[in-house]
C-alpha cells in the first residue's frame, strides 16, 4: 500500500530538518539534565529576540528520556521532574507522556499561551509524535537499538514553519546523552544518513 517515498535529502531542501544535529556526550546524569535546561534558555532568549524583530514565535522545547523504571539508581521520569522542580523549573512548564500518563493530551504545544517546555518521556514519543517546537533531546537512557534511536532522534528534528530562521540556533537539533552505547548506536544512524545524501556537515 505504499504511495510514495520522499528522501531525506529533500526534506533538507524545503526546509523541513532542522540540521545540522549537535551531539554532546556528558560524563553524568546530572550534567544532561543542568546542559538541556541552560541550552532551552539560551534558545528560548534567542527565539524572543527574533519573535520582538518580527520573527515566528517559538516556544523550544526539551524531551528528556528517562530509563524504565525497574533499577534504583535509574533516572525514571519521577526523578527527572523532582531534579527539574528543585532547580527552580516552575511545575506547569513540564510534562510526562508514558504509557500511562499523558499530560499533553489537551495541551496545544503550539500555542503561546503553552507554558510547557520541557517533556518527560520513556518510549511515549518514538514514533507517531511530532512538534517542530523539540529542538532538544536528553536521553537518560542508555538506548542500543537502531531504531529506537532514531524514532527518538526523529521527534526534535523537524523544523518550525519549515523554514530557515535568523539565527543559526534555532535551524539546529541538540542531542545531550551521557550513554556510550546510545552515542555508537547514534554513529550508525548517522552513517545511513550519509548515504540517504546528507554530509558529515550535517552532524
Amino acid at each position: 500500500n505504499l504511495i510514495s517515498i520522499v528522501d531525506a535529502i529533500h526534506l533538507r531542501q524545503e526546509n523541513m530538518v532542522k540540521l545540522p544535529v549537535f551531539v554532546m556526550n556528558r560524563n553524568n546524569q546530572l550534567d544532561v539534565l543542568n546542559n538541556a535546561v541552560q541550552m532551552q534558555s539560551i534558545l528560548e532568549a534567542q527565539a524572543m529576540a527574533e519573535y520582538r524583530n518580527g520573527g515566528c514565535y517559538i516556544r523550544p522545547i526539551v524531551l528528556f528520556q528517562a530509563q524504565p523504571k525497574g533499577k534504583e539508581d535509574a533516572a525514571t521520569f519521577e526523578k527527572i521532574r523532582t531534579i527539574l522542580v528543585k532547580n527552580g523549573i516552575p511545575a506547569e512548564q513540564i510534562a510526562i507522556k508514558t504509557a500511562d500518563i499523558n499530560e499533553l493530551k489537551n495541551a496545544d504545544l503550539l500555542s503561546p499561551n503553552c507554558p510547557i517546555r520541557f517533556i518527560i518521556t520513556v518510549n511515549a514519543l518514538k514514533e507517531g509524535w511530532d512538534c517542530p517546537f523539540a529542538y532538544i533531546l536528553a536521553s537518560l537512557a542508555n538506548r542500543t537499538s537502531t531504531v529506537d534511536v532514531e524514532q527518538i532522534l526523529g521527534r526534535i528534528l523537524r523544523q518550525p514553519y519549515a523554514m530557515q530562521h535568523k539565527s543559526p540556533l534555532l535551524n539546529t537539533s541538540y542531542v545531550l546523552t551521557n550513554s556510550v552505547d546510545f552515542h555508537t548506536t547514534l554513529e550508525k544512524i548517522v552513517s545511513g544518513l550519509n548515504k540517504a545524501g546528507f554530509s558529515r556537515k550535517d552532524y
